[in-house]
C-alpha cells in the first residue's frame, strides 16, 4: 500500500511540478510574485500530504517535484525552455522547488500522527 502511495504521490508531483515551473516566472514580468505563488503551491501540496498523513505519498510527491524541476530546466523537450528571462529567478527556482516540498516535512513532523 505504501508503494502505491508514494506512486501515486510521484504522479502528483510531476504534475504540480510542471505547473509550478511554469508559474514561477511570474505574470507581466513579475518574477518575485510567480516565485511566490510557485513556492506556495508546491509548499501547500507538500503539506496536505503530510496533514493527511501520508508519508510514502509526500515524499513520492518531493521526488516528483525534484525530478520534474531539473528534467525541465536540463532537457526541456524540442529545444524550448521554461527558464525565465531574469536569470536571478530562475537560479532562485532550483532552490526554492525542493526546499518548498521538502520543509513542511520538518514543520509538520511533530504536529501529525502517522496512521
Amino acid at each position: 500500500m505504501r508503494l502505491l502511495q508514494g506512486v501515486l504521490g510521484a504522479i502528483g508531483g510531476l504534475l504540480v511540478g510542471a505547473l509550478a515551473a511554469v508559474t514561477y516566472a511570474g505574470p507581466l514580468g513579475m518574477p518575485i510574485l510567480g516565485l511566490l505563488v510557485a513556492t506556495v503551491l508546491v509548499a501547500a501540496g507538500a503539506w496536505f500530504l503530510l496533514a493527511w498523513g501520508k508519508r510514502a505519498a509526500w515524499l513520492g510527491y518531493a521526488i516528483g517535484i525534484i525530478a520534474v524541476t531539473f528534467w525541465l530546466f536540463m532537457a526541456p523537450p524540442a529545444t524550448d525552455t521554461i527558464m525565465s528571462v531574469y536569470r536571478w529567478a530562475s537560479d532562485a527556482w532550483f532552490v526554492l522547488a525542493p526546499a518548498s516540498a521538502l520543509i513542511p516535512g520538518f514543520i509538520v513532523r511533530d504536529s501529525v500522527v502517522d496512521r
